[in-house]
């Protein structure tokens, strides 16, 4: 007898079991007439055959696999619609669970349905009370395999849908990152630009230092530190241009090798 996913995985409940199969109105059909329904209560009919147990456990195993299969329908469905919108590792392991329990449903169902008892089949086959109904029909196990066949064809949808949120995921990073490094690069050279200001002033002023005239009246005249300045800066300038001229050399000669290849 299958054990139902919503209930604990460690706990095996029949107490749950016979209340998911109660919980249904057509099955109350199996146990009861419904000619003796009054004031919201079923009486067994006298009239009506006892049910014998294979045939009861037949629909009793039956009815818990398509409970376990409409929570697992509802579980991936969540997965699908909500989930995966904003897609994390978790559930990926998540879809890899869920996958494992239809396998699990599936293979259950088909081997169910190979060992019916022959007396399961006649007494349904051939009794006037249930040949009239889907459910209760010895046919209902082609009907929930072909639903897990089903829910495992949009599972492995999910499992692309949720790729495909991963790449895109990816790619809005991706974006997220190259607007930070262009940034972090304005603000680079925005720090070049204050270094090619500062480093030759930094660098007359450690030449010369407080030896001016104009602070403490002995040494050069402050008017030879501009004068230095000049073609510090000017050198300074030549650097820096040759440095980004060869940089986008090299850039260039990449771009032309990788091009020449693909």
């Amino acid at each position: 007898m299958p054990q139902l996913y919503h209930v604990s995985q460690n706990q095996y409940s029949v107490f749950e079991n016979l209340k998911t199969f109660c919980q249904h109105s057509w099955h109350l059909r199996v146990l009861f007439d419904y000619r003796e329904h009054r004031k919201g209560h079923y009486k067994i009919n006298a009239s009506q055959d006892v049910l014998p147990c294979h045939p009861l456990i037949y629909l009793l195993v039956s009815c818990l696999w398509e409970e376990n299969l409409r929570y697992l329908d509802k579980e991936i469905k969540r997965i699908s619609f909500r989930e995966i919108r904003n897609p994390k590792l978790e559930i990926n392991s998540e879809l890899h669970d869920r996958r494992e329990d239809l396998a699990h449903i599936k293979a259950g169902l088909i081997e169910t349905e190979m060992y019916i008892p022959a007396t399961v089949k006649e007494y349904f086959a051939t009794h006037p009370l249930w040949t009239s109904s889907s459910r209760i029909r010895i046919d209902n196990w082609k009907r929930l395999i072909e639903e897990a066949t089903k829910l495992e064809a949009f599972l492995m949808e999910t499992f692309q849908l949720f790729m495909s949120s991963v790449s895109v995921q990816d790619s809005r990073l991706s974006i997220e990152q190259s607007s930070l490094s262009i940034d972090q690069a304005r603000r680079g050279s925005q720090l070049t630009f204050l270094a090619f200001i500062y480093v030759p002033l930094s660098f007359v002023t450690g030449i010369f230092g407080m030896n001016i005239q104009q602070i403490n009246g002995s040494g050069l005249n402050i008017w030879v530190c501009f004068v230095a300045l000049v073609p510090v800066i000017f050198v300074t300038l030549l650097v820096f241009l040759a440095v980004k001229l060869y940089g986008s050399r090299k850039g260039a000669r990449k771009k032309l090798a990788y091009d020449t290849e693909v």
